[in-house]
């Protein structure tokens, strides 16, 4: 996780949701509710697909990954945990994105949203990229949830391509986060949506508690 913000929220569509974010108790790492608001029944990690660098289009869950090297598939398993596999020195077999969910995940994902969503707009918010792209305050579009990918190709020049970092409808009742510099996406939710999200296929996805870990360190012997 990225810290560190260069302005106040005072005003902007993001003042609810970073009113609601941080850790009642201090520990190790970062958590769920760094990154998630509090107060909703379910939290839910979504592992970003690893994709193949050789060109091929394959793609490897991290369940399948964790399996073939006799590690246990956990809510806060680290990417820094599998092994290394090399194409050739320097050059991974597999890699992920920080701060983007996969395109057929992200779809997934938005399915899985429009059946508890309806015809509600959805804001969708950049907030660290806009600092780091130059932005004067956080970069929010309000639209509706199926063009998501749309306004992800409107605002590219201005933020780049990854995000949105947070998602969410008019009611508040989910919020979808992606933070700028981790290999995972999370979600709050009701009862109900966690169970769609963790049932779909298209997901690869764990429950989480908003005390979970979130950080590349977080099942890393120390």
């Amino acid at each position: 996780m990225t810290e560190g913000r260069v302005w106040k929220y005072e005003g902007t569509e993001l003042a609810w949701l970073q009113e609601r974010l941080g850790r009642t108790e201090s520990g190790a790492g970062h958590v769920v509710s760094e990154l998630v608001p509090s107060g909703f029944e379910a939290y839910v990690r979504i592992f970003h697909r690893f994709a193949a660098t050789d060109g091929s289009g394959r793609t490897r869950t991290w369940k399948t990954w964790a399996e073939d090297a006799g590690i246990s598939f956990h809510p806060e398993l680290s990417h820094l945990t599998l092994p290394d596999e090399f194409r050739f020195p320097g050059e991974p077999m597999w890699q992920t994105e920080e701060g983007v969910l996969d395109g057929p995940s992200r779809q997934a994902l938005a399915r899985c949203l429009a059946g508890v969503t309806g015809a509600q707009s959805v804001c969708f918010a950049y907030d660290l990229a806009a600092v780091s792209w130059g932005e004067d305050e956080p970069l929010v579009r309000r639209s509706s949830l199926a063009d998501l990918e749309a306004v992800r190709a409107e605002v590219a020049d201005r933020v780049g391509e990854d995000g949105p970092e947070f998602w969410w409808p008019d009611d508040r009742s989910w919020v979808v986060t992606t933070d700028w510099d981790l290999l995972s996406t999370y979600v709050g939710c009701s009862v109900e949506t966690a169970e769609r999200i963790l049932g779909d296929d298209g997901l690869e996805a764990l429950p989480v508690t908003a005390r979970t870990r979130v950080d590349w360190f977080a099942d890393r012997p120390r």
